[in-house]
């Protein structure tokens, strides 16, 4: 199997604080695996119960595909994790059949919820704000119970877009600008392109560190594909690449054995 080592870009990028986001995301998976388990319950009749960690888990943050006029299923897509000094914002990737949907609705839409953000993918945009309203207050509340110096947003796949998407609204939330001490980090794990290059170079400007983690292998972060009609895509962020393949598309992309491992091996990221 063709295997070439992670490239590692210089500080700020912490692996350590990579590898972390990346565990978490594997746990909002698991978390979905859990929901699938139960039946598929409303939101008022699940009740999860998190891995025993370091971390504090926040109320879990459901959102709703609505497609075609025929889908409209409210799922579990995100969680917050605390500790003393740390929060992050993880959002778990694609899943269902309406999932698909979503990452398939790639026609651009404005980004209305800063100014001056370009354009951006309309599934991954329509499914973000039906998280937001949850996500934005669960997040206010988990900053202002525990003295938090570092701020860590990230997702895996579907998970990516939707990180993406929470950064510019997360930064520009009154409870984040006044925190000015605050770090901010964005790990994005196998995304695809979100958004044109107007959002991608406001993004990129802004006060998180930006991260985007890729085998080179993963058909995934390819699409949408940087010219789509008369759309345009652009990656976000610093690049992180690896190469693992493993002979098939979803081995490629998987959150745990492609990329989990490979960032818990950077010298040989793929499993013999």
């Amino acid at each position: 199997m063709t295997s070439m080592p992670v490239l590692l870009p210089p500080q700020p990028f912490d692996l350590a604080d990579c590898v972390t986001c990346s565990n978490l995301v594997n746990i909002s998976y698991n978390m979905y695996a859990d929901w699938i388990s139960a039946k598929k319950p409303a939101q008022k009749d699940f009740h999860w119960n998190p891995p025993s960690s370091e971390f504090t888990f926040s109320p879990l943050i459901w959102g709703e595909t609505k497609e075609l006029w025929i889908f409209k299923h409210a799922e579990p897509f995100a969680l917050i994790a605390s500790n003393k000094t740390q929060v992050f914002v993880v959002f778990r990737g694609t899943e269902s059949t309406e999932d698909w949907l979503v990452d398939g609705d790639a026609d651009q839409t404005a980004y209305s919820l800063v100014k001056n953000y370009g354009k951006v993918h309309h599934g991954f945009f329509k499914l973000y704000k039906s998280i937001r309203t949850s996500l934005l207050q669960t997040l206010k509340e988990t900053m202002a119970s525990t003295d938090i110096k570092q701020l860590f947003i990230t997702g895996h796949s579907l998970g990516s877009g939707l990180s993406t998407l929470a950064v510019p609204d997360i930064l520009n939330q009154p409870f984040i600008i006044d925190n000015t001490a605050l770090t901010i980090n964005h790990f994005n794990l196998a995304s695809p392109r979100v958004g044109d290059p107007e959002f991608t170079s406001a993004l990129n400007q802004g006060r998180a560190n930006n991260y985007r983690v890729v085998n080179t292998s993963d058909i995934v972060p390819t699409l949408p594909p940087s010219i789509l009609g008369r759309d345009l895509y652009q990656h976000i962020g610093t690049t992180v690449t690896f190469t693992a393949q493993y002979g098939t598309y979803a081995g490629n992309h998987n959150s745990l054995n492609s990329y989990n491992y490979a960032l818990k091996n950077t010298l040989q990221p793929t499993a013999l």
